[in-house]
């Protein structure tokens, strides 16, 4: 996956709030917990860029990139 900066930029952002989420909440942080926080993320946000930076920050923990 070719990734510009600025896309990078929101993906990262994404994970590492997806990461406090998980940590605030008191669960344990596992690949298979961020990748469900990221999909709540995605689903609970009405941005549709911020939707696409959850949904592809997800797709790259699932391949573990």
């Amino acid at each position: 996956m070719q990734i510009d900066e600025e896309r990078l930029d929101m993906i990262v952002r994404a994970i590492g709030a997806a990461v406090v989420q998980i940590i605030a909440d008191g669960n344990e942080l596992s690949r298979s917990a961020l990748i469900d926080q990221l999909e709540r993320n995605r689903h609970e946000t009405g941005n549709v860029i911020g939707k696409g930076a959850n949904r592809d920050a997800a797709e790259l923990v699932r391949k573990g990139q």
